[in-house]
């Protein structure tokens, strides 16, 4: 009876069955059987520690920028690549990488940008932790919107179903290799990836079990429309103020402001609480040459304040305390090709429209329209809640592409709409804001938190958010921080749980990672 009984805990825990191999992978082409029409484009086995270079291979040659650098993977899995119809006009390619070390989970990663490319460097991340990982070109090649242009299905692909077909898809794919149902099923993603996560939060409920969100680009056209706010009164090509006086700027906001959270570190914990007055920097007889005039002060200010028209809140502007990486985002290059694109290929479907016309008019008309619904605002998140779903969602305070601001808004637009407490929220929804941590990952803060492919300080439960997901799905440990690492100031903080945020009680300039308390 003792022998009967090991034997049936042996096959539940999946010992008993043997590993998959490279025969196991290459015939698995030929007994994926889907709904829909597809192609199995490969099926290769990989042995342990090879490099997946995409770039190399030339499947993300147009995705390179971001992407992080291939590095060796330390299992040995089953990729298999997939073309996959989803609709008569749109389709999507997608890759499910199969590990030996299968733990019985899914996870799915989001994109980036624009989105035209297979994130791997996420899918080597989930495959290194035993996850039958999976990831999508949601629907596009490249990182022009021009893909979009008259395209509604290829736009409906990029909102979300890239990532629930790809999920689906890649459900069946791990069912049919390892012969068994697939256990929890998890995502993770940042940026536009973080968008699709909450798209899928509000709109599919049952798909994942836990969801990882960083740095959302949710109300999406919040973003782009504060782009053409700003940039109107700064100037479309060159700044009207310099790059010495806005480190000027910055080092006012921080003498001023620094110090608040109790230590002197160059980064502010609570930027809500910085009250900034640009009139002190304006000019005098006796000013330095890095002064303002009263115009430039009032251009410089537009970059923080709420922009409304109309009674209607567009953007709720941007912290402060990063003014000079900031505004080199303002003038790169992606933001001065997002904002003609997005008017031009989804809001408008006008190839002619000028960037330099951009009024609040055009603002009001992007958010109220939502080209391709594509805001993924919704703050009804109740039937993700009553399915037992988990979302740790995360940004960064020095984001200098997607204001940090707008994460708030959309937790303090939850808790209304659910009408819950701070205690209620927790039990599935945990909002936290990385001090010092740039869009995704960066940044003079402690910014590897285990958020984007294999950028990780580690496998503990508190340095990687997504083991951290598992232990609070499965186990029900809930994060009471996410903590960051910064290798090159080898260093280390506990963000905090929001609305609680870091206060410092320690000595020093703030070093000391247990001097700091969430308060």
């Amino acid at each position: 009876m003792r022998h009967r009984s090991s034997l049936a805990l042996l096959f539940l825990l999946g010992a008993a069955r043997s590993l998959p191999t490279p025969n196991d992978c290459a015939a698995l082409a030929s007994k994926i059987k889907l709904d829909f029409p597809f192609t199995v484009n490969f099926a290769q086995y990989v042995p342990s520690n090879t490099t997946i270079d995409p770039i190399a291979e030339g499947t993300n040659i147009t995705c390179a920028t971001g992407t992080p650098p291939a590095q060796p993977i330390p299992v040995a899995f089953c990729r298999v690549n997939l073309r996959v119809e989803t609709s008569e006009s749109s389709e999507i390619y997608m890759e499910t990488w199969l590990p030996d070390n299968w733990k019985g989970r899914t996870l799915t990663a989001g994109n980036g940008g624009l989105a035209g490319c297979i994130p791997h460097a996420d899918l080597a991340n989930g495959a290194s932790l035993g996850f039958a990982s999976t990831g999508t070109n949601a629907g596009h090649n490249g990182t022009s919107a021009g893909a979009f242009y008259n395209q509604p299905e290829v736009v409906k692909d990029f909102a979300w179903r890239g990532v629930h077909t790809g999920t689906v898809v890649g459900k069946i794919v791990a069912k049919t290799y390892y012969g068994r149902d697939c256990g929890k099923s998890y995502y993770t993603g940042c940026s536009m990836g973080g968008r699709q996560g909450w798209e899928a939060v509000q709109n599919a409920p049952d798909l994942f079990d836990g969801v990882i969100s960083g740095a959302p680009a949710i109300n999406l056209y919040a973003h782009l429309s504060y782009f053409g706010y700003v940039l109107e009164p700064l100037g479309f090509n060159t700044s009207n103020i310099s790059l010495d006086q806005w480190a000027a700027i910055q080092a006012a906001v921080l003498e001023q402001c620094d110090d608040l959270d109790g230590a002197r570190d160059g980064m502010l914990e609570d930027p809500s609480a910085c009250k900034f007055d640009f009139t002190e920097l304006v000019c005098t007889n006796n000013s330095a040459s890095t002064c303002l005039t009263a115009e430039q002060a009032k251009q410089a200010a537009t970059l923080f304040a709420p922009l409304t028209y109309n009674g209607t809140l567009i953007h709720p502007g941007f912290p402060h305390g990063f003014e000079v990486s900031l505004i080199s985002i303002m003038y790169s290059e992606l933001i001065r090709t997002w904002l003609p694109e997005a008017f031009r290929y989804l809001i408008y479907s006008d190839i002619s429209w000028d960037p330099t016309t951009f009024t609040l008019a055009d603002a009001l008309n992007a958010i109220q329209g939502n080209a391709g619904d594509l805001a993924a605002f919704d703050a009804d998140i109740s039937a993700f809640r009553d399915h037992g779903g988990k979302i740790l969602h995360w940004h960064g305070l020095n984001d200098d592409f997607l204001s940090e601001e707008i994460s708030t808004l959309y937790y303090t637009k939850v808790q209304t709409k659910l009408n819950s407490s701070v205690a209620e929220l927790d039990e599935f929804y945990r909002y936290f804001r990385a001090s010092g941590v740039a869009h995704c990952i960066g940044g003079p803060g402690a910014h590897l938190m285990g958020q984007w492919g294999q950028q990780v300080a580690g496998t503990d439960p508190d340095d990687n958010m997504l083991v951290r997901m598992v232990e609070w799905v499965e186990k029900g440990n809930a994060p009471e921080y996410v903590r960051g690492t910064n290798l090159e100031k080898r260093s280390a903080r506990k963000h905090c749980k929001y609305p609680k945020v870091n206060h410092y009680k320690g000595t020093g300039d703030g070093s000391d990672e247990e001097g700091w308390e969430c308060i």
